[in-house]
């Protein structure tokens, strides 16, 4: 990026934003690990309802979920972490950033990273690690993950995402 990047917490203006990032970037980034026929069933407006609904509930305090945009306030990402999911970790003190998506045309010019950067600076101190969860053939989604300190912690899952039935690997990057 040319410095323009803004990354900052998202409020309900910004859910169809949102939604189209996160349509598109499914679109792309699992074309070829989900059919054909399901990504491009795949509509915004229905993610506009779920992200408009979480967004409508979010106060100073709670609110964990980031943007990024450029200068003209166009989303061009989005990253969501908060309390770890698996039982496992929870005694472990671990966050776990739930979703991290960019358009594809900002792929590899640091809004990944810049999102990435500040939803880790959202975790409290004294916090042991950050998970997430990634699917075994997203290649590009594993290298990036790599690239900012995770590693593959041995856990894996299958995930049901449409009439598939997808493995996912669960990454750590302990503090």
């Amino acid at each position: 990026m040319d410095g323009t990047l803004v990354v900052r917490h998202a409020v309900f203006n910004d859910a169809e934003g949102i939604a189209r990032v996160h349509t598109t970037s499914w679109q792309s980034a699992y074309r070829g690990i989900l059919s054909d026929e399901y990504l491009d069933g795949l509509a915004w407006e229905t993610r506009y309802e779920m992200w408009s609904g979480r967004l409508s509930n979010v106060s100073p305090n709670t609110n964990n979920l980031f943007v990024a945009t450029n200068t003209d306030g166009t989303i061009l990402g989005f990253a969501s972490i908060g309390n770890v999911r698996d039982e496992d970790l929870v005694s472990q003190e671990v966050y776990e950033i739930y979703a991290i998506y960019v358009v594809p045309e900002s792929w590899n010019l640091g809004v990944g990273k810049a999102l990435i950067d500040v939803a880790l600076a959202s975790v409290p101190t004294g916090t042991s690690g950050v998970s997430l969860w990634v699917l075994t053939d997203n290649r590009r989604g594993r290298s990036f993950y790599e690239r900012q300190g995770f590693k593959h912690d041995g856990t894996n899952r299958i995930e049901h995402i449409g009439e598939q039935a997808l493995e996912e690997m669960r990454y750590l990057r302990t503090n």
